[in-house]
């Protein structure tokens, strides 16, 4: 019965979508053939190849739909090339190598080799000129995004942002660890500092599983992409990236790179603390981000930093392990009991390129343009009627679990609707306890005003080379192995070889956009 319903949905929406846009292969006779030619030439269907990275190479069912429906919208025919994700990089490298690349293309970071090469080989087109009929994309897409995307030294726009939410997360608990240990939370879910490393501390010293043994530790945090440990807490101790130093040689600083600041020197100090006293993972150091929420998920650690939107996915993997595990969700406030947080990024999950190669640049614009429009947003969020929902009482009830999607929800997001990671099938009750936690979260961030930013000298071989003793020190420090006061030292040697120039490329170009 599903299939044939399924398969009157698929005639439907075709049908829908003709009507839409009329009898294209018929226009309307005028009697003029000029104006004839230009009605067809106008509502000629325009085909484009998207290259990109998702989790698999197979769009699902509900992909598919919407994608028939966004064609009959734009009257193109859309296709896509999707590589395995593992060899994405390598078969992107290739097609612009051999220059059999489609018309869009996904690439990761605007800060991306291959990308900037692309650019200068003109390879990628700058879409600006086609933005001016793009009100949604502009409506729904982050100013910094735009600042990022402008990397030809031309004032150009070289892409579509893949948009994320900019927001400043907290920390994930273990709900069941709390309530052994009769530890309450506020109503609110803000705590301090003070508040939260007792709680670390309970979680290490006072048996929260249960087992009788000492194997659990207070929080977990892993080593990031250059292999090397980072002070936790940065946000709660007023390390918001780049902004006003209020005087001093450099109008604008990061307090990491300040050698008349102790503010980065203390949040190390305060981390290798807590890793002294056991309160943090003892394997952080040799760990990744997935291996740190499998021991938090395992009973390994009580706390990680996390965003509150992973509630359900998180819950469910951890009760598979332990059918008492809970969740709860914290803010730490920083030390002036305010609610700050670092923003992540500029607001790009990475972008799409318009490649030389376009048929039509202005269209594969406009594609874009109509999936961020409220009809086709709503697709989006939503998928298609009779398959991901049906309406019963002119309410939608939709399919549980909720079907794949391994590119609809993957193509394009709005700034700052953080609703997007709220399941709609999600009860009322669950999204009155996750909401508050995620818009929280966007309301308070603090943009480092660096936009991502890397000033040439930081793409020397010479910089790179002496880049990795920052990452060297700052383990050392954390694990116990170096006082904090040997970052001073690297930090002065670096402000000596390099810092100099980069701090003012740094400054010249924040400057730059600032008086935009």
């Amino acid at each position: 019965m599903m299939k044939k319903v399924l398969a009157g949905l698929g005639a439907a929406v075709l049908l829908a979508g003709m009507t839409a846009c009329g009898t294209n292969d018929k226009p309307a006779e005028t009697g003029d053939p000029k104006q004839s030619a230009a009605v067809e030439t106008a509502e000629a269907k325009v085909s484009m190849k998207i290259m990109g990275n998702f989790a698999s190479s197979n769009l699902s069912e509900t992909d598919k739909l919407l994608f028939q429906s966004i064609e009959e919208a734009t009257n193109t025919e859309i296709k896509f090339d999707i590589p395995p994700s593992t060899g994405y990089s390598e078969r992107l490298q290739l097609s612009l190598t051999t220059g059999d690349f489609p018309d869009v293309v996904y690439f990761p970071s605007p800060s991306d080799a291959a990308f900037l090469k692309a650019v200068k080989d003109g390879v990628i087109l700058p879409i600006d000129d086609y933005l001016k009929s793009a009100d949604n994309i502009k409506n729904y897409s982050y100013d910094v995004s735009w600042d990022a995307l402008r990397v030809n030294n031309d004032g150009k726009i070289y892409g579509i942002p893949r948009t994320t939410v900019i927001r400043s997360d907290g920390y994930w608990l273990r709900k069941d660890w709390l309530d052994t240990l009769n530890i309450q939370l506020p109503d609110n879910n803000e705590i301090t500092l003070e508040q939260m490393i007792e709680i670390m501390r309970k979680f290490s010293k006072e048996d929260p599983d249960g087992n009788g043994k000492h194997d659990t530790y207070g929080f977990g945090t892993a080593a990031g992409g250059d292999k090397s440990l980072k002070p936790i807490f940065q946000n709660e101790l007023g390390l918001y990236g780049w902004q006003e130093s209020g005087g001093g040689e450099y109008k604008y600083m990061n307090p990491q790179y300040d050698v008349n600041s102790d503010q980065y020197t203390k949040a190390l100090e305060l981390t290798a603390k807590l890793f002294k006293e056991g309160l943090i993972d003892p394997d952080s150091p040799s760990i990744d981000a997935t291996k740190t929420l499998e021991r938090f998920q395992s009973g390994k650690t009580g706390a990680i930093d996390g965003f509150a939107g992973h509630y359900e996915t998180f819950l469910s993997a951890g009760k598979k392990i332990n059918p008492n595990f809970e969740l709860a969700y914290v803010f730490v406030k920083n030390e002036q009991g305010e609610m700050k947080g670092l923003g992540q990024g500029t607001g790009l999950w990475g972008f799409w390129a318009v490649t030389r190669n376009a048929k039509d640049p202005q269209r594969v614009v406009d594609v874009f343009d109509y999936m961020l429009s409220d009809k086709g947003w709503d697709s989006i969020y939503t998928g298609v009627e009779g398959h991901d929902f049906k309406v019963e009482n002119n309410k939608r009830v939709y399919a549980e679990p909720p079907l794949e999607t391994f590119v609809r929800k993957n193509m394009v997001r709005r700034a700052n609707d953080y609703m997007f990671f709220i399941n709609p099938a999600m009860s009322e009750e669950l999204k009155q306890m996750l909401v508050p936690n995620i818009e929280k979260a966007v309301k308070r961030i603090v943009m480092s005003k660096d936009r991502d930013f890397t000033p040439p000298i930081a793409k020397t071989p010479p910089y790179l080379d002496f880049n990795k003793k920052f990452s060297e020190v700052t383990t050392k420090i954390i694990i116990g192995d170096a006082e904090p006061s040997e970052y001073k030292k690297v930090l002065q040697d670096w402000h000596t070889k390099f810092g100099q120039t980069y701090l003012k490329e740094m400054n010249d170009y924040i400057a730059q956009m600032e008086s935009k």
